[in-house]
């Protein structure tokens, strides 16, 4: 090997695998986006929480009622794991789309968990709920 090939490739692993390596803009920004993911998620919490009234459907179905709340309360289960993983995650150099991705998902996962706690648009929160952990997944698979 000659050494003009190698001064010219940037990183041993292009000049193994031969091809340039992937280029979205990084941002080493940890805090930054570790708290516009928490503002994001305690911001969908606080207007969950203002929409519903679960009152009357406490009253009305007091089992059901208990039954979504376990529920929620599993969900939330979920949401503290995946907003940690994604706050680790954030510890590392992250590109643009990918830190909006795991910041709008955290702060859907949260959201939606609110809504269902509130026994409020159920349907609407639940396919919101897996949608964005599906989305959170497929983004960390990246």
């Amino acid at each position: 090997m000659s050494s003009s090939v190698l001064s010219n490739a940037k990183s041993l692993s292009e000049y193994v695998v031969g091809r340039q390596p992937r280029s979205p803009a990084l941002t080493g920004r940890p805090a930054v986006w570790r708290t516009a993911t928490l503002a994001g998620c305690v911001l969908a919490v606080v207007v969950a929480a203002r929409v519903g009234h679960p009152a009357a459907y406490l009253e009305a179905d007091p089992a059901l009622a208990q039954l979504l709340r376990g529920m929620a309360l599993i969900k939330a289960c979920i949401v503290v794991g995946s907003v940690g993983a994604v706050l680790w995650r954030c510890g590392w150099a992250l590109s643009a789309p990918a830190g909006v991705g795991f910041m709008l998902g955290s702060s859907v996962l949260a959201g939606s968990t609110m809504l269902i706690w509130q026994l409020c648009c159920i349907p609407l929160a639940a396919v919101a709920f897996h949608a964005a952990l599906i989305g959170m997944l497929l983004l960390g698979r990246r």
